[in-house]
């Protein structure tokens, strides 16, 4: 029992002098990592917060979006069209996510205290911690298709090793299980990183990525003929499913690629040294994912026209090269690609979290750790088995994000007006400003269901497309996001008006000190946080 208690005293996270979790119960709802960030360490740029997109867009999952549309049928032209409405759509509640984190220096898991209640908050990091781990576990299995490009360069015969040694029901073979080992390994020492030292990674993905991306549609345009050809691929959607209903499915996928940001894009603002130029940089969204997933539509389409046959990832199209110097070198700018998107779209997040739920425990770089060996367990192969399957997964766990955010973006806008937070009640139990009734808001609980009940049939049917759903359910189901954030961001709003609740931030402090709910601008390492007595 000794030995076990004093393992238990070196988990815990001790508070720093004079930090939110120094102050009695707040011990229970922070830590360092999940204070406001200080004026001192808001230390990433306008350039920093551009290139987050421009490294983040560049990941073998973002080219597939359309290529997976391409290979259930659809036209070319019709998927990059639908990739970018899709990126437009999403790019809105972005900026509010970046505008808010930037403005309090808060992530996720604490402005979601606002909303939902301080312990109903555990509804939103669960259903965004969830996606996070999924997208931890797809990112590696791609990482480690690129590694398996890198090895194969080197030994052509690592194709045939051990070919045999797993069943075809895995969905996996040896060569690739062990390639994913290899990745999953590769990415460990990045998440040892602070989040302000990841900035300078992700400068150096983009002096790298543009270039390499621009080699790639080279060669699409160049080894089949031009543009012609790619782009008179007749539509032939198959399997009973409309022009349409493809073209929503895409419109939704390309939304699921970037959903997670439109919640968590506070988690790397809240750094921003300028709040303003923070938000504004949002603008780069839809260009930089809509020029990667054309490289990923030409890419696919190329194959279609070079190897006759659809290849929708395009490192598949990498292992048919010939050339094997350019077989490693594309293997390995895919391979450190993603480890960048992983490190900063995936494990950040779930730390986050994570340390959200349990911030006696966890922190950042414990719950990255974490992040990494759940994304392992969940054998994301199984999810990008088929093309079908993956879009199917994309469009699923909209039918909770889509919601998710819409709440987020009613509670700021429209019920509070953007008149912001009381931010040290929102790390304050019992009679706070945000405890609700026994911490949670049944309000914001009750906006989430309406948003998400009626996507259920839509879901079900995707999942298990013999289950017997009405042509207006999965019709519903094909904008999933969109139609749940609308239907919650109403519903909540409605919801306070019938029952309004208290935002006045002077009404239950007791006489403690308090950052106003309405900070001074934030633009620069001078500025103090305001108090009131």
């Amino acid at each position: 029992m000794d030995r076990f208690n004093a393992i238990r005293q070196r988990l815990i996270l001790h508070p720093r002098p004079g930090s939110f979790t120094a102050e009695g119960d707040s011990a229970r709802w922070s830590n360092k990592d999940l204070d406001p960030v200080p004026p001192e360490e808001k230390k990433w740029e306008w350039y920093h917060v551009g290139a987050f997109w421009v490294a983040e867009g560049f990941n073998v999952a973002q080219l597939e979006t359309p290529s997976s549309a391409i290979a259930l049928g659809l036209n070319p032209g019709l998927a990059i069209t639908a990739c970018f409405v899709g990126n437009m759509l999403v790019m809105i509640p972005t900026f509010s996510s970046a505008y808010v984190g930037s403005k309090f220096g808060l992530n996720f898991p604490v402005i979601s205290r606002a909303s939902f209640g301080m312990r109903g908050a555990y509804i939103a990091m669960v259903i965004r911690g969830v996606v996070c781990v999924i997208w931890m576990g797809v990112q590696s299995s791609v990482g480690g298709n690129a590694v398996r490009c890198m090895i194969q360069a080197i030994w052509p015969s690592f194709k045939y090793w051990h070919a045999d040694a797993l069943p075809a029901s895995a969905a996996i073979t040896a060569p690739d299980l062990l390639s994913f080992a290899v990745f999953w390994i590769l990415q460990l020492p990045f998440m040892f990183l602070s989040v302000n030292a990841l900035r300078w990674m992700l400068m150096i993905k983009v002096a790298v990525m543009p270039f390499f991306g621009v080699c790639l549609f080279t060669w699409a345009l160049t080894a089949s003929n031009g543009w012609g050809p790619l782009f008179s691929i007749p539509t032939k959607v198959s399997n009973g499913w409309t022009v349409g209903y493809v073209f929503c499915s895409t419109i939704t996928a390309a939304i699921s690629s970037n959903a997670t940001f439109a919640v968590n894009m506070g988690d790397m603002t809240r750094y921003a040294h300028n709040r303003h130029h923070a938000w504004q940089m949002q603008f780069a969204l839809p260009v930089v994912m809509t020029l990667t997933e054309l490289l990923g539509t030409v890419m696919a389409a190329s194959a279609q026209v070079v190897y006759g046959q659809i290849l929708w990832n395009p490192l598949s199209v990498v292992l048919l090269w010939t050339n094997r110097p350019a077989q490693f070198f594309a293997g390995l700018l895919f391979c450190f690609a993603n480890i960048m998107t992983n490190v900063v779209g995936n494990s950040v997040p779930f730390a986050n979290d994570l340390m959200g739920m349990v911030p006696k425990y966890i922190n950042l770089r414990r719950g990255q750790i974490i992040c990494a060996i759940l994304g392992f367990a969940i054998c994301p192969w199984l999810i990008q088995a088929k093309a079908q399957r993956f879009l199917g997964f994309l469009n699923g766990y909209t039918v909770f994000l889509g919601p998710l955010i819409g709440l987020l973006v009613s509670d700021y806008w429209l019920v509070r007006k953007g008149q912001g937070y009381n931010v040290r009640a929102l790390y304050q139990p019992g009679n706070s400003l945000y405890w609700y009734t026994a911490g949670f808001n049944w309000r914001a609980i009750a906006a989430m269901l309406v948003g998400i009940v009626p996507l259920v049939p839509g879901l079900a049917h995707s999942i298990n497309s013999n289950l017997a759903v009405s042509r207006g359910a999965q019709a519903y189901y094909t904008m999933a996001w969109l139609d749940g954030l609308v239907l919650t961001a109403m519903s909540y709003y409605i919801l306070f008006l019938i029952s309004p609740w208290t935002l006045e931030s002077n009404s239950i402090i007791d006489g403690r000190d308090d950052i106003e709910a309405v900070p001074v601008e934030m633009e620069d390492s001078e500025e103090k946080y305001t108090k009131q007595s």
